[in-house]
């Protein structure tokens, strides 16, 4: 009750309040709300009373309320902040963290006692609702960094392409450049491999939610960071194979089909990675050991 009340106020402060809009918190109460679903009943230890808590009408007014004055604030704020909304500055940065406040007022529906014991009791659920909350769909993040991460990933396309194309030529602009004898690859924010993070997301996520319940939390998480950097490292091998493959006799296939082939060429990416690693999560490989007699 206490996550649909969260995620049902969140969602009306951001149509209430269009300045306070921001997919991250809803991502990560949904997030948090079907994990805890898919955990079900919580049976008690022996010796443990059972976990019994309530949510009384004065915490539910204390809630509703807080909401309120979030709503208001950003009302009567709007005309004077709404110039810094997504922009990489200081004010920019911080108007980004106060949308973040939508999150706080559901701390007034539990007493603190209550708290501490459901976190504890939830707590791989709220590791994972945070990391939706810091890391899924990051587009700002990478749109932020690019000016750095596209000149890192440049370089990288251009050390491992000039091996298979002689005469490849760097030029470092903002998009970098490499330019070869038949087709030259400009390397734009959209390159950055941000459809394949997202796509990563999403399929991961499923997993997760399906899985839940047997998965072993710990290295689900190591997978989750693992798997970003593979699709990274996947991105940039897919750059790597276009400047090739334009420079030995495909330029005209590579600049017709290098974008519709992006999706395909990551959904491959991520099948091979879960192949490999969903036995590690979930724990198989230690009780196929376990049970092998010893010779």
């Amino acid at each position: 009750m206490a996550l649909l009340l969260n995620l049902g106020a969140i969602a009306a402060d951001q149509f209430a309040a269009p300045l306070l809009f921001s997919s991250s918190p809803l991502w990560a109460a949904t997030a948090c709300l079907l994990l805890v679903w898919r955990r079900g009943e919580i049976t008690s230890p022996p010796g443990d009373p059972s976990l019994e808590v309530s949510i009384s009408r004065g915490r539910v007014a204390a809630f509703l309320a807080a909401h309120v004055l979030l709503v208001v604030l950003a009302s009567g704020l709007s005309s004077t902040i709404r110039a810094f909304s997504g922009s990489v500055t200081a004010a920019g940065a911080l108007l980004a963290l106060w949308k973040l406040c939508v999150l706080v007022p559901v701390i007034l529906l539990f007493p603190w006692t209550a708290w501490k014991k459901l976190s504890t009791i939830y707590f791989p659920e709220i590791i994972a609702a945070s990391i939706v909350l810091l890391t899924f769909f990051p587009s700002r993040a990478l749109g932020t960094i690019w000016p750095w991460y596209g000149q890192v990933l440049g370089r990288c396309v251009y050390t491992l392409a000039r091996v298979f194309v002689p005469g490849l030529t760097y030029l470092g602009d903002l998009n970098p450049t490499l330019s070869g004898s038949s087709l030259d690859v400009t390397i734009i924010p959209e390159c950055s491999g941000i459809s394949g993070l997202e796509l990563f997301d999403y399929l991961f996520g499923i997993v997760m939610i399906l899985d839940w319940n047997r998965l072993r939390k710990g290295r689900a998480l190591i997978g989750y960071w693992a798997g970003l950097f593979a699709m990274l490292l996947g991105n940039t091998i897919r750059i790597t194979s276009l400047v090739v493959l334009g420079n030995r006799g495909f330029a005209e296939i590579v600049a017709r089909f290098h974008i519709a082939a992006g999706s395909i060429f990551f959904s491959v990416v991520f099948l091979v990675f879960l192949s490999i690693i969903y036995a590690w999560m979930l724990g198989k490989n230690d009780a196929t050991s376990q049970t092998q007699p010893a010779l």
